[in-house]
């Protein structure tokens, strides 16, 4: 952790974006059901699959399922980022951590939403669309930091 970060500052950190995220997580997944249901341009929406609501039995039981389960992982997305302020760590060890972590529980989530196929190419295919999606947000927030890391050098 940062030195200025204690073990206490870091759990109500922790916690503090758990919060945040778990809301982020169900407007992000509640947003690319609205797209995908406007991508179907047949006028009805589509908040969960057909295949979730299957498993569940109903639409409100499918709707909840995933409602949470995005905001598990919105939760887990903000709070795992602090693993990018542990000093002690390389890049790469907080990098290959974060990615392990929120590429498994996003994989589970979707598993159990049914957003793929339950096949080993789907598997496949969605790890490698992870992958790529994983590796342009963190090429945005790594030069995001080293512009602003700049700009703090600069103004002194």
């Amino acid at each position: 952790m940062t030195n200025n970060m204690t073990k206490k500052n870091t759990k109500k950190e922790v916690i503090k974006r758990a919060v945040l995220g778990f809301m982020t997580g169900i407007f992000v997944g509640h947003t690319i059901s609205i797209l995908e249901s406007l991508i179907t341009h047949d006028g009805n929406f589509y908040a969960v699959s057909a295949a979730l609501v299957e498993l569940t039995g109903t639409n409100l039981g499918a709707v909840i399922v995933q409602y949470f389960l995005t905001g598990i992982m919105g939760a887990v997305f903000a709070s795992s980022s602090v693993i990018f302020e542990m000093d002690e760590w390389s890049l790469l060890r907080q990098t290959a951590t974060h990615f392990v972590i929120v590429s498994v529980l996003s994989y589970i989530a979707g598993f159990l939403c049914r957003w793929f196929p339950h096949t080993v190419g789907s598997t496949l295919i969605w790890f490698g669309v992870f992958i790529v999606v994983y590796i342009i947000f963190w090429v945005c927030f790594m030069l995001y930091y080293r512009n602003k890391v700049k700009t703090i050098n600069e103004a002194l």
